[in-house]
Order: structure tokens, then sequence, then C-alpha cells
């Protein structure tokens, strides 16, 4: 379910990105903390305590959360990247983070950093191929929401 949510948010962030460029900088931003304690929460959620998978999800998005300050600090304020650029690495670091997130945590934030890539590429690309991206994120919804259902019938 967090990694449906996640996907929710990632398509409402490819749309802000159609619609205003500027806006979405902030949006995906934002997503950072937002991505972070979801997987914190998840973390917790498996243990129940303040293990080393909870201290470790809380680096992992507190080093992503600094990587991105540095983009936007440095080289954005600089003038080395224009605010696309910015914006564009700033979604493949967040990508990123949610792709290790699911290598170390729970596979499907795996599926997140995936679509995330997806969606930074077709940005970068071409713009024309948003409904196509739109459309595969509704799909890993679905899929994301079908495997939940499945596997929590198998583990009871």
């Amino acid at each position: 379910i967090l990694a449906a949510i996640m996907m929710l948010l990632a398509l409402i962030g490819a749309g802000v990105t159609l619609a205003n460029v500027a806006w979405a900088e902030k949006y995906w931003l934002t997503l950072v903390p937002i991505f972070g304690l979801i997987c914190v929460a998840a973390a917790w959620a498996q243990t129940r305590t303040l293990d080393r998978a909870v201290i470790r999800q809380v680096l992992h998005w507190l080093a992503v959360a600094l990587i991105i300050a540095v983009n936007f600090s440095i080289f954005r304020r600089s003038g080395e990247q224009t605010s696309i650029a910015t914006g564009l690495s700033t979604l493949l670091i967040l990508a990123l983070g949610c792709l290790l997130a699911g290598v170390h945590l729970e596979w499907m934030f795996a599926l997140v950093g995936l679509f995330l890539l997806a969606i930074a590429i077709m940005v970068s690309v071409a713009q024309e191929y948003m409904a196509l991206v739109l459309l595969i994120g509704a799909a890993l919804i679905v899929i994301v929401l079908v495997g939940h259902h499945l596997m929590r019938k198998w583990m009871a």
C-alpha cells in the first residue's frame, strides 16, 4: 500500500512537471521527506523497534536529502545547471533513493524507483510520451496492490 501511495505521488509529480517546471522542483523536493518517512515507517512496521533497519533508512533518506540540497544550493545557484536540469537530477536522485530502499528494505520500493526513473527519462526525452508513463504508473499501482493482497493471502 505504501509503494502504491508513493507511485500515486509520483504520477501527480509527472503531471506537475508537465504543467509547471518551477513548481515541479518544489514538489519533488517535498517528496524526499515524505518518501523517507514512508520507508522508515515500513522498516519500523517490520520490527516494531528502533533497530538497524530503521536507523539505516533514516540515514539513507538523510543522505538523499543532503545530496539534493547540494544539487540545489551549489549547482543550480552557481548557474552550472538550469532549473529544468536541477529538477531532473533531483528526480534521478529520488529514483535512486527509492530503488536502493527497495533493494535493502522492501522490493516494492524498487518499483517506485524504476517508475521515477521512467518519468525522468520521459520528461527529458519526449514529453509526448508522458501519457504512456501515466498508464504504466497506473498499471504498476494496480500490480502493487494486487501483489500485496496475494502476499497477505499466501502468508496467512
